[in-house]
């Protein structure tokens, strides 16, 4: 893939609707190669993991953006950032894929450690019926969760801080039902029109990025994600 490819956003919603269409597209083509490839490293397991991720965000804001959602379409373009950061802190070092792809371990750790303490949730022996909640409360495996990873360490990880820091927090209120006051009338063109280009503009960086290291084991330049991204 070749950033001399890259063509100006279409001014109309409609043709940026089916730009939009024709990535999603192109990024189905790629992710169904990749998948059918053998890997044994775990930085190869990531990226084949997040791009179908960030395909099933994508069309998801591709029909938020057909229906005129906009919040739903922010949200959803929010959570496309987020795959950004963590394919981006992934192709890093094996290291850095290592700690993503044993993260859903540890956080659901900490979910049970969080109803435990609570008394929300109980552990019992299937055989004996004995509540053996406290044991696994205070058992090692409870204790020995690495701290995690934050999104905004991921972000500056990959040469993204800018782009957290610029856009994802602005889009973080919406995401999170805290923008009361944000928007001043019901027109939402400009609003949707901004989304939908930072969910064109983020998948693009997740397709080129997986496909520069499945394809070349190498790293996508930040120059390069700083253009599509317009930032």
């Amino acid at each position: 893939m070749s950033t001399n490819q890259l063509k100006p956003l279409p001014s109309d919603y409609q043709e940026l609707i089916a730009a939009f269409k024709q990535h999603i597209a192109q990024a189905e083509r790629h992710a169904a190669d990749f998948e059918r490839r053998h890997y044994n490293k775990v930085r190869e397991e990531a990226v084949v993991y997040c791009l179908p991720h960030a395909l099933d965000l994508a069309k998801g804001s591709l029909a938020a953006a057909e229906k005129k959602l906009p919040d739903s379409l922010t949200t959803l373009s929010r959570a496309l950032l987020e795959t950004l950061f963590w394919i981006r802190y992934a192709t890093l070092s094996e290291e850095n894929a290592q700690e993503f792809a044993d993260s859903y371990i540890h956080e659901l750790k900490r979910t049970a450690r969080k109803n435990l303490a609570a008394g929300y949730a109980h552990v019992t022996d299937i055989n004996t019926q004995q509540d053996r909640s406290g044991e696994i409360l205070n058992s090692e495996m409870m204790k020995a969760i690495p701290k995690r990873v934050s999104i905004v360490d991921a972000a500056k990880a990959g040469g993204l801080e800018r782009v957290y820091t610029n856009v994802y927090g602005f889009v973080s209120m919406i995401a999170h039902g805290r923008a009361f006051g944000l928007r001043r009338g019901p027109e939402v063109t400009d609003e949707l029109y901004a989304s939908i280009s930072a969910a064109l503009g983020t998948l693009e960086c997740i397709e080129v990025i997986a496909y520069d290291w499945i394809a070349h084991r190498k790293q996508t330049p930040q120059e390069t994600l700083m253009r599509l991204l317009g930032v």
